[in-house]
C-alpha cells in the first residue's frame, strides 16, 4: 500500500507540472494575438461573471490579487478587459470584456468544445463511485494546498 501511495503521489506531482507547463504555452486568438492559457482563462472567468471584482476573481483562479492584478493590467493594455470604479466602493474595481475580448472568450470557447469530447469519453470510462472518490480526494488534495499557501 506504502508503495501504491507513493507511486500516486509522484503520478499527481507529474500531472501538476505538465500541466504548469502547458498553462504558459500560449495559443493564438483574435488572428495575432498571443495569450497564455492564464491570460484567456481570466478573460472566460470576467466574461461568465461581468462586473467581477479582483478579490473574487482571484478566489474563483486560485491565485493571489496581486497576480490577477498584474494580469488584468496586461489584458487592459491588450484591449481585452475595461475596468470600471465599483459602484459600491471607489476603491474596487469591476471587471468587463471589450468586444475583442468576448471574441477571444468565444474561440477559447470552441476550442474547448472540440477538446472535451476526449476528455468526456475518458471521464466516461470512469464508474460513478470512483468519480465521487477521486472528486473527494482532490477536494480535500486541494485544501491542504490551500493550508500551505496560507489560503483559507
Amino acid at each position: 500500500m506504502k508503495d501504491l501511495i507513493r507511486d500516486f503521489g509522484w503520478l499527481c506531482e507529474r500531472i501538476i507540472h505538465k500541466y504548469a507547463q502547458i498553462e504558459k504555452m500560449p495559443q493564438k486568438y483574435c488572428g495575432d494575438l498571443m495569450l497564455s492559457q492564464s491570460e484567456i482563462h481570466i478573460i472566460v472567468t470576467i466574461g461568465d461573471q461581468p462586473g467581477i471584482g479582483i478579490t473574487q476573481l482571484a478566489k474563483m483562479r486560485g491565485i493571489t490579487k496581486g497576480a490577477v492584478s498584474q494580469m488584468v493590467y496586461k489584458l487592459v493594455a491588450k484591449g481585452l478587459v475595461i475596468k470600471k470604479i465599483s459602484p459600491d466602493s471607489d476603491a474596487a474595481v469591476n471587471l468587463f470584456l471589450t468586444e475583442k475580448g468576448e471574441q477571444a472568450r468565444e474561440e477559447h470557447r470552441k476550442m474547448h468544445e472540440s477538446k472535451s469530447e476526449m476528455f468526456m469519453k475518458l471521464m466516461s470510462s470512469i464508474s460513478e463511485e470512483s468519480l465521487i472518490s477521486m472528486t473527494t480526494f482532490f477536494n480535500e488534495f486541494e485544501k491542504e494546498l490551500d493550508k500551505m499557501l496560507g489560503q483559507k
